[in-house]
């Protein structure tokens, strides 16, 4: 998989991208009901791909792999940088896209003087996190979906 291109994200492309979202979300064998709700959720965000906070993997013209992260806030644990989505095509896992998106979020949240990535994870990519280096710090109720808990992992930058 050496020919992947990381670029940033043009109007046409998001369609294209939500989709390998789903399709990397339904990896891991959640129903439909719990996919519907996901669905609604799990989507580029228009505004992040236009300020350069998104970028997806490609080859030719499919994507294989997304990273989003929110815009810079202050919080008690330091100027912070959510992980919004990474997500890699099944047909990726193992290739190493993973951790070069990481890596991309990591090196932007640097930019933006962020002490910390925080990130709040699908319980099956927690050991991804952490084996990148982010430290789980608790379990989190899901938003969405009752009696479900999220990992929350901080990656310190400092």
């Amino acid at each position: 998989m050496s020919d992947i291109r990381l670029s940033r994200l043009e109007p046409d492309q998001f369609d294209a991208v939500n989709a390998m979202i789903l399709r990397s979300k339904a990896y891991w064998g959640y129903g439909e009901d719990m996919m519907a709700k996901m669905e609604t959720v799990l989507r580029l965000d228009p505004d992040a791909a236009r300020e350069g906070r998104a970028i997806a993997a490609w080859t030719d013209d499919v994507p294989l792999g997304l990273a989003q992260i929110s815009a810079p806030r202050d919080e008690t644990v330091g100027r912070c940088v959510m992980l919004d989505l990474l997500f890699i095509s099944p047909d990726a896992i193992g290739s190493g896209l993973g951790k070069r998106l990481y890596d991309w979020a990591l090196d932007q949240a640097r930019m933006a003087d962020a002490d910390v990535l925080q990130i709040l994870s699908d319980p099956n990519a927690r050991g991804f996190y952490t084996a990148m280096g982010a430290s789980f710090i608790e379990d989190r109720p899901s938003r969405l979906i009752p009696g479900r808990s999220l990992p929350w992992l901080e990656h310190r930058l400092a």
